[in-house]
């Protein structure tokens, strides 16, 4: 439109020059007439051919306008207008990104801080209307309010420590929320297009849950100090069981042999190599030889 305004400009300048030139001091100043004639021509022409032929970028669609007013749409590719008529107002379709951050309350009211980043695409076919009903400053109008009010509404419903151990969940349920109000407008989010990359709590939540991790901690090395004790004292009592086991069973073989082969075998065990042939206390007699021959013997 500026082109053709020059050259018009240029026409009535050079047609001026021309009209003037039988005044001998315009005389000189003809040709310079022609010339801006010529260029006017030129301008106007090429500012027109400009104005007219508009091509719409890969990964853009070009909205359709008419005297101001948004009437369709344009797909990538060469396209003609009327000039000083039509124009096309280009609105990327690819997948963009916009970060954010809301401040809420949990559950339990504590306050938390929550940093997003959503990737988002207009829908191509519908982009005229997302021109007319909002125009091109839709991040700032209706992605940055939806998410401020998507996370607010999830992080009510969940305690702060819940917010930290449950985040695919709260991050899931932020964003159907974010995704469902877009729609309306013609903006789609893609599965997974929502990403919380920070919680922050206040500092007195971040003391608490600090605390409360070294109380577990020692409650773990509390329980093991006392499952090893408990162990121990299971190994006492099995070995208590095994050796009253062992002086039971002795004392029935005292029984079923007259107590002479258990005895024998006894102080075999404890022999230091010098052993006499007889030995006897008590009234009673043994014959040792006659025991390490298999036969017991004894005497009074």
């Amino acid at each position: 439109m500026g082109a053709l305004i020059l050259g018009i400009l240029l026409l009535v300048a050079g047609f001026s020059i021309k009209a003037n030139a039988k005044n001998p001091e315009m005389k000189k100043a003809a040709p310079f007439g022609s010339l801006l004639i010529v260029g006017g021509i030129a301008v106007a022409v090429i500012g027109t051919a400009i104005n007219t032929v508009v091509i719409v970028k890969s990964g853009y669609v070009g909205v359709l306008l008419q005297t101001g007013a948004a009437v369709g749409q344009k797909s990538e590719g060469m396209h003609f207008l009327i000039p000083g008529v039509q124009e096309l107002e280009l609105m990327e379709v690819r997948t963009q990104k916009v970060e954010s951050n809301a401040t809420a309350a949990s559950r339990d009211l504590q306050p938390v801080t929550v940093d997003i980043a959503l990737n988002y695409r207009i829908d191509r076919d519908n982009a005229s209307d997302l021109y007319k009903n909002v125009g091109t400053e839709y991040a700032a109008r209706i992605i940055t309010p939806a998410v401020q009010e998507g996370i607010k509404v999830v992080t009510a419903q969940y305690t702060a420590e819940d917010l930290i151990r449950q985040r695919g969940k709260v991050k899931l349920e932020v964003e159907n929320i974010i995704a469902e109000r877009l729609s309306k407008f013609h903006i789609i989010v893609d599965s997974g297009g929502l990403s919380i990359t920070n919680f922050e709590f206040s500092a007195e939540f971040n003391k608490a849950i600090e605390l409360k991790q070294i109380a577990q901690q020692d409650a773990e090395k509390q329980k093991f100090v006392l499952q090893r004790a408990e162990l121990e004292k299971q190994t006492k009592i099995a070995q208590a069981q095994g050796e009253a086991e062992a002086a039971k069973l002795n004392a029935q073989a005292l029984q079923a042999a007259g107590g002479e082969l258990v005895v024998a075998r006894e102080w075999i065990e404890k022999w230091d190599g010098q052993v006499p042939q007889v030995s006897g206390g008590q009234g009673m007699i043994i014959d040792l030889g006659s025991i390490l021959k298999g036969k017991p013997a004894t005497g009074n």
